[in-house]
């Protein structure tokens, strides 16, 4: 039989509601739980409308919080392929060490000078990194709408050959 009486307290309501949430995803029906709580089925329905709003409202926030925190990873990732493609650009030192043998020791080592050479290497930067980078904005395009959706626009992935890696890297080298 249902409760009749006075109002329920906020805290009644709130242990009453905890009741209805898990015996709903335990599959009874708002009628039994109307009956094993001794509450209107009324009661049952308004109660539990009130706990799926606060459920799409709990997940909205989290998506959010989840796209955020995404999106923070994506940009420490860019500037990371950036700093990386700085560094891939940059004059390389390259020093080698060469012994000229004269002959053989008392103890048949040998003997000899040994020649030091350095050299400088330019480089024009690693086109893994423009890939990496491509590819992370793709992610955060994706990740905040920005490309159309995979079912009415395919596949929407961007895919660049080596040659126009490097034609990317020789433009951007001479951005100022």
């Amino acid at each position: 039989m249902a409760k009749t009486g006075p109002k329920r307290t906020k805290i009644q309501q709130q242990l009453d509601q905890a009741a209805i949430a898990e015996l709903t995803l335990k599959g009874w029906t708002q009628l039994q739980i109307a009956q094993h709580l001794e509450l209107d089925q009324s009661t049952v329905s308004r109660d539990l409308r009130a706990i799926q709003e606060q459920w799409k409202a709990n997940a909205l926030r989290d998506f959010d919080a989840d796209k955020t925190a995404e999106l923070e990873n994506l940009k420490q990732l860019k500037r990371e392929y950036w700093a990386a493609w700085e560094r891939s650009q940059a004059d390389r030192e390259i020093s080698s060490l060469e012994k000229l043998a004269t002959g053989c020791g008392a103890e048949h080592q040998a003997l000899g000078r040994v020649k030091v050479s350095n050299r400088t290497e330019q480089r024009n930067g690693d086109p893994a990194f423009l890939n990496g980078l491509v590819k992370i904005v793709e992610l955060e395009s994706k990740l905040l709408g920005l490309f159309p959706t995979e079912k009415t626009a395919g596949n929407s992935a961007i895919a660049l050959t080596d040659t126009q890696l490097g034609t990317l890297a020789d433009l951007m080298r001479n951005i100022p």
